[in-house]
């Protein structure tokens, strides 16, 4: 085979993808300052190409780089074990031996988490001149509470030990999420957001389908939607089709340097065939080669016969494609469609329009599958393609059908291939932004929260009402702030605050033993020996659950020395007194010894969206049994819109009746912040650092912000990265960073849209359609349907998609509102992603689905 355009792991020319705001989405030997990095696109985009970039980059640089496949068969524990082992020589080269040898135990521990040791005695009776002997064997379970195995975010930590040494980063690249199980993804989930927590020279690539995105916040169980925590954990770079110029080198290039001559002409014909796929373009010029003239090079003929060579070639996967199971009746519909208008593409606003109410979001979801297979190709949200012109022509030929030929006036420029859009994580100078505003940890400003009735939330104002607290409210509205406030209450008054997140990967006791590891310095310190012994001694119980024992009975017989034979029984005992203990009884533990002194002990959990039902379960009997101790002991809880009833159920263990358990919590609902709060919350630091601003400038920030904090964080720094340092933020900065966000987020949009049900759909069209202003909740409208599109909305709140206020609720981010109006034919709607402007009703617009 031709080397010319050298293999598809070292191609002879690398195309440096840049997005549609300039911004590179290849790696470069400046490391991007998000450490975790996401590629997704259709098949054939090339984010496998990246991977090998990134890999051929750290060996240039003497970088480390440890690569893996992800798998829906092998758990990630065990592709990191294998893929390290493939990398010890090369990281005993660089590294101490010490170092690795920890990493190399750390990724042993990774495949045998929780690993049981036991110890046990062995009598024997008999033997020597006797025939016959006698043996006795009784083991007991001995591990240790600390003894949990080790987990990613440890084999994390020991990257960063080892990249420490010598200053120069270590990659981890992972292809194929989408392939993984979800609780592996879930698992990427925590390590990226441990990666961007620990800020040290590791970075985590990975690599994944159109569909990894919505994959990713599935798995993350956090609910989330735009104001999401997964666009806190991924630097997401969406890879699309390539403009003929961008393609066009990767063709020409390889030529001229092999001295091979090329007609024009044809180039722009293959580039016209490859429709901005780099693989489909790596077909066609390698079958070009094979046409080529021996004087005249790649002529028009080589490029007519390459183009035929390779339609004819797919044949067979074009059937295969339509026969899958996975393409639906809704699917084979819409190809037919699409395909029958040709080059001038389906516009599906009105082809939505014309399926009526029941069956536009099936439509809709056809349109989003096919996209993500790279079978059908978006432009601009509205017409839709068959980006491959093969597959066209096999699509009408298959059906009989004659496609439209003509081209509408101006529709190939409306086509047109665009560059992908990313990144979609938060933009502006963390480090300047974090110097204005301050950390999560330490806020230069923090915003006074009221409830409805006009108390103060945060419990550094308002004492709780009783021994259990729960702070819920939607994606990015601060519930985890909440904690971190009361920690920073906590460590002014000299109060133990045992502080972790609820994992899908890992059950809640497990979660207490860590997290009570890492404060067992400072119990230490607070209280006498006897007691700490007595906690460690409750763990280790904890951990183990029962105290199972193996015991065996042997008897052999035959001369010593010689040969012997044996009978033996073997079984297994659990020993009755000690079964093991619960959260109820370290909870106990922990009040007995803060109660001499009066100094509470705060046990705070986070992310209740991500715990089983076991573990709340766990927490509903740990609430009841803190209330009944009556000992300064707490739990402080925080979790999504769906905390509260989740907890309901819990409470009726595993039948699921609810239970009055949870009315005993103190649950403090955070809403959406008044505009008067997010002024003072943007202009306070501002005027703290001295970076000048508009007033008008920060209405407008203040607007797209929406009452949700973080986003409010995440426009600032935007505006911060764009403002000249002697003008500060005017207008024109505000809207720039407003548009470059809601841009920069259209892979999240995707993803979320993506993970509606059909009623949720609807909800959301029907919101977007109304604007700023919103819609009454349907639960207080008289349609028929209206229980089901009421749970609709809540799910929608919870997840962060919609803010309700009273009985008012509205799309929570503007640019999702606007991409959600362009999907579905809102013709104002695209000039609203880069300049927010009211919208016209629904019914004034020419090809809008019908909505509620």
């Amino acid at each position: 085979m031709s080397q010319v355009f050298g293999t598809v792991r070292h191609p002879a020319y690398f195309i440096r993808r840049v997005d549609r705001l300039g911004t590179p989405i290849s790696l470069g030997e400046t490391l991007p300052e998000s450490r975790a990095i996401l590629y997704t696109g259709p098949p054939g985009m090339g984010k496998t190409t990246e991977l090998n970039q990134a890999e051929d980059l750290a060996q240039r640089q003497g970088w480390t780089a440890i690569r893996l496949n992800a798998s829906a068969v092998r758990p990630i524990e065990h592709q990191l074990t294998a893929a390290v082992r493939a990398n010890l020589d090369l990281l005993r080269s660089r590294y101490k031996g010490s170092a690795v040898r920890d990493l190399a135990t750390t990724v042993q521990d990774l495949t045998h988490s929780g690993r049981n040791t036991r110890m046990g005695w062995e009598g024997r009776l008999g033997g020597g001149i006797i025939p016959v002997e006698f043996v006795a064997k009784r083991e007991k379970d001995t591990t240790a509470y600390d003894n949990l195995g080790t987990t990613l975010n440890d084999f994390a930590d020991k990257l960063a030990a080892l990249s420490e040494e010598d200053g120069k980063p270590i990659l981890l690249l992972i292809d194929n999420v989408d392939r993984a199980t979800e609780d592996d993804q879930a698992g990427l989930n925590e390590l990226a957001i441990h990666i961007e927590v620990m800020h040290r020279p590791v970075w985590l690539v990975a690599a994944g389908g159109s569909m990894s995105t919505s994959a990713l916040m599935t798995a993350s169980r956090r609910m989330s939607g735009i104001a999401t925590t997964i666009s806190n954990q991924f630097d997401i770079r969406e890879l699309g089709p390539l403009t003929a110029d961008e393609l066009r080198p990767a063709l020409t290039e390889p030529l001229i340097a092999a001295g091979i001559p090329f007609q024009f002409s044809t180039v722009e014909r293959l580039l016209k065939a490859a429709n901005g796929d780099p693989a489909r373009l790596r077909m066609l010029s390698e079958a070009a080669l094979g046409f080529r003239d021996p004087v005249l090079g790649i002529t028009g003929t080589a490029g007519t016969m390459a183009t035929l060579r390779v339609y004819a070639d797919a044949a067979e996967w074009y059937q295969g494609a339509w026969n899958q199971k996975t393409t639906s009746h809704a699917q084979k519909d819409l190809l037919a469609r699409v395909a029958a208008q040709g080059p001038n593409g389906l516009y599906m606003p009105a082809d939505m329009a014309a399926a009526g109410d029941d069956r536009w979001p099936a439509i809709d979801e056809a349109r989003q599958q096919l996209v993500a297979r790279g079978l059908l190709r978006d432009h601009p949200g509205q017409y839709v393609t068959i980006p491959d012109e093969g597959f066209q022509d096999w699509l009408n030929e298959y059906l009989g059908q004659t496609p439209v030929l003509d081209v509408e006036p101006g529709r190939l420029e409306q086509l047109r291939g665009q560059p992908a859009l990313a990144p979609a994580h938060p933009t502006g100078d963390r480090a300047l932004v974090n110097q204005v505003f301050g950390t999560s940890r330490s806020l230069v400003r923090q915003v006074d929260r009221v409830d409805q009735s006009g108390r103060p939330i945060s419990l550094d104002q308002r004492l709780p009402r009783g021994t259990s607290v729960l702070f819920t409210g939607p994606p990015g509205m601060g519930t985890s702030q909440e904690l971190t406030r009361t920690k920073a209450l906590a460590d002014r008054q000299g109060w133990i605050t045992i502080r972790l997140d609820a994992s899908r990967r890992e059950s809640l006791e497990a979660r207490v033993i860590r997290a009570v590891r890492g404060e067992m310095d400072a119990i230490k310190q607070r209280f006498p020996s006897g007691q700490v012994k007595d906690l460690k001694a409750l763990l280790n119980r904890l951990a183990v659950r029962t105290r199972n024992s193996m015991n065996t009975a042997q008897v052999r017989f035959g001369m010593s020395p010689g040969p012997k034979v044996g009978v033996h029984t073997a079984w297994e005992g659990v020993t009755k007194d000690s079964v093991g203990t619960t959260l109820n009884e370290v909870a106990a533990q922990f009040g007995a010894m803060a109660g001499p002194e009066g100094k509470p002990i705060l046990m705070m959990v986070d992310n209740l969206d991500a715990a089983s039902k076991d573990d709340l379960i766990a927490l509903t009997e740990l609430s009841s049994h803190l209330r009944e101790q009556r000992q300064p002991m707490f739990l402080i809880a925080a979790g999504g819109e769906e905390a509260t009833s989740r907890l309901l159920e819990a409470s009726g263990g595993r039948n699921g009746k609810e239970t009055n358990e949870v009315a005993e919590f103190d649950v403090r609902r955070l809403q959406p912040l008044s505009p008067d709060q997010l002024r003072e919350a943007l202009t306070f630091p501002l005027e703290q650092a001295g970076i000048k601003y508009e007033a008008a400038a920060v209405d407008s920030l203040i607007e797209a912000a929406n009452g949700i904090p973080t986003r409010l964080r995440t426009l600032a720094g935007a505006a911060l990265e764009l403002a000249d340092p002697g003008v500060g933020i005017t207008v024109d900065v505000a809207a720039a960073a407003t548009a470059k966000l809601n841009a920069q987020s259209q892979a999240l949009y995707n993803a979320a849209w993506h993970n509606c049900s059909p009623a949720e759909k609807q909800v959301l069209a029907r919101t977007a359609s109304h604007g700023a202003h919103g819609i009454e909740i349907p639960a207080r409208s008289e349609t028929p349907d209206r229980w089901s599109l009421d749970e609709a909305t809540q799910k929608l709140v919870s997840r962060g998609l919609l803010t309700r206020t009273g009985h008012q609720i509205r799309v929570a981010d503007p640019g999702f509102r606007d991409w959600v109006q362009t999907r579905l034919g809102v013709n104002t709607a695209q000039a609203g992603i880069a300049h927010p402007t009211a919208t016209r009703p629904a019914a004034a617009q020419h090809g809008v689905p019908p909505v509620l």
